[in-house]
């Protein structure tokens, strides 16, 4: 095996196979041993308008005189040859790439290739808050620079893998998935020079509001296709509008991975709990968030009644019940607290938890103040490690 190709792709929406087109590509060639050999970027000419600017920070612009997917096509061909295809949501990123690479006149004669997906085994491997790429970049201690910039994104995709096959150990997890996936006959297409167009300085982004919270309060997903589903939900409903494209490619994302009627209920009741868990956050339901909430419901074919049912749910769970402690669990205590820290180490030992020094290892950092610049504080957002209030640990130990 030549080693892996890391691929991002920002896109102007979610339908690969109608209307939307990928706006920037993002590659990272690493060896097998997940070292970086090369790694290049370009805007494209989607030829259409560019889409949901408020995310990718791609202006129509920005895209003037950028190459159009066919140009670039022969140097990716090239460059996925005798690699494994690594991504971040593999469906999507192959979804768009089979779309773009038929619009390019470029046939597959063979069955479509598999791939590898960091946001699956991040799930697996790492103790990462959700499915996110940045809260498992969080996780890895690996940095993000700049969300939603596909080159960015491909090297966080890789610094994740880099951290996994670290942690994987010979043989690595994930080779029965991946066999004879560097062995896909890609079509041998002469590479011709092409003028790239790296972005520039990307318009200002809106800033995070509460919806984009929720998803770091939804539990992670034992099936892959269920985080798949998920991660292309998310990103529609952050407008809290889906349009009529949206509806028509989310069930066709469904249908693909073959999500019953069932199993999507589940999903989208267990959205709007979380919607709802993010708005009594801080113990007040305004009413632009009760409004959200009925729009979001309404769009997921939900009522008013499973709003307040969410609601009535969700204000009789523990503060923080996602960090739900268990006996075996370690955590690190930093700060002067108002109840002596003895007291704490013993109740917490009473219960099987131990108490010690700031590891990966580490469930949580409680901490006096939760802004801190202690040097354990540092480290815990450096390895993703959660950091709660005294007052947040009595409230998790009932």
């Amino acid at each position: 095996m030549a080693g892996y190709a890391v691929l991002d792709f920002e896109t102007t929406g979610f339908a690969a196979d109608r209307h939307d087109r990928v706006v920037e590509v993002g590659v990272v060639l690493l060896s097998p041993d997940g070292d970086t050999e090369d790694e290049w970027s370009t805007l494209l000419d989607p030829g259409r308008d560019v889409g949901r600017t408020d995310i990718h920070g791609i202006t129509a612009s920005d895209v003037l005189g950028a190459p159009t997917f066919a140009a670039i096509a022969p140097r990716l061909l090239h460059d996925l040859r005798g690699r494994v295809v690594v991504t971040h949501n593999i469906s999507f990123d192959l979804r768009f790439l089979g779309a773009e690479l038929r619009r390019a006149g470029v046939a597959l004669e063979t069955p479509w290739l598999t791939g590898l997906c960091t946001m699956k085994w991040a799930g697996r491997m790492l103790p990462a808050s959700s499915r996110k790429l940045q809260d498992c970049c969080d996780a890895a201690g690996v940095a993000l620079l700049d969300a939603h910039s596909a080159l960015a994104d491909a090297k966080a995709a890789a610094g994740l893998l880099k951290c996994m096959m670290e942690r994987g150990g010979i043989p690595l997890p994930w080779e029965d998935e991946v066999r004879g996936a560097d062995e896909f006959p890609w079509p041998e297409v002469a590479v011709a020079e092409v003028q790239l167009v790296v972005r520039g300085a990307a318009p200002p982004r809106r800033p995070a509001g509460w919806l984009d919270r929720i998803v770091a309060r939804m539990p992670r997903q034992g099936d892959a296709k269920v985080e798949a589903y998920l991660e292309v939900l998310e990103s529609a409903l952050l407008d809290c509008y889906l349009s009529r494209h949206e509806e028509e490619t989310l069930v066709e994302i469904a249908e693909e991975l073959c999500l019953s009627r069932h199993l999507l209920d589940e999903i989208h009741h267990e959205y709007l709990r979380s919607m709802a868990a993010v708005a009594l956050a801080d113990g007040v339901v305004t009413d632009q968030e009760r409004a959200d909430l009925l729009c979001v419901a309404e769009l997921l074919g939900l009522t008013a009644d499973h709003v307040d049912a969410a609601l009535a749910k969700v204000s009789t769970r523990p503060a923080s019940a996602e960090f739900a402690l268990a006996a075996g669990d370690v955590l690190c205590l930093t700060g002067t607290m108002r109840r002596p820290r003895g007291e704490w180490k013993a109740e917490l030992l009473s219960r099987g938890i131990a108490t010690g020094s700031l590891t990966r290892r580490t469930r949580l950092l409680v901490a006096a103040d939760p802004d801190s610049m202690s040097s354990k504080a540092k480290k815990a957002r450096e390895y993703g490690i959660p950091t709660i209030t005294e007052d947040a640990l009595a409230r998790l130990l009932g």
